[in-house]
């Protein structure tokens, strides 16, 4: 691992975004970035990075508020509850929920 890589990177702006948890030696990631990305960020190919799934989160920095809900279609489905716990320690004045989608927050 040639890079430090930050655990949490959702992003800054609210809405519903494609997410993945990924594994790097030790280390858990949460991401709303595709893998070439973050293999990118973490130094290449020939690292131990390794993803663990997908799925979708809806996020509201107004309301903080973040929800995990959902599979990814190429990865198959993350594991929600470990991306919960991430995202919390990241996020701890934040609500995080697993799914359903919201019906009522847009694209």
């Amino acid at each position: 691992m040639n890079k430090i890589l930050p655990i949490v990177n959702i992003g800054t702006k609210s809405g519903k975004f494609k997410y993945i948890l990924a594994q790097l030696g030790q280390k858990y990631i949460v991401r709303e970035k595709i893998f070439k990305q973050l293999q990118d960020e973490a130094g290449g190919p020939k690292n131990d990075l390794y993803i663990l799934g997908g799925g979708k989160m809806q996020v509201d920095f107004d309301k903080k508020k973040i929800n995990l809900f959902d599979q990814s279609e190429v990865y198959g489905p993350a594991d929600h509850k470990k991306s919960k716990t991430i995202l919390q320690e990241n996020y701890p004045d934040f609500t995080i929920v697993l799914g359903p989608a919201d019906p009522n927050v847009k694209n």
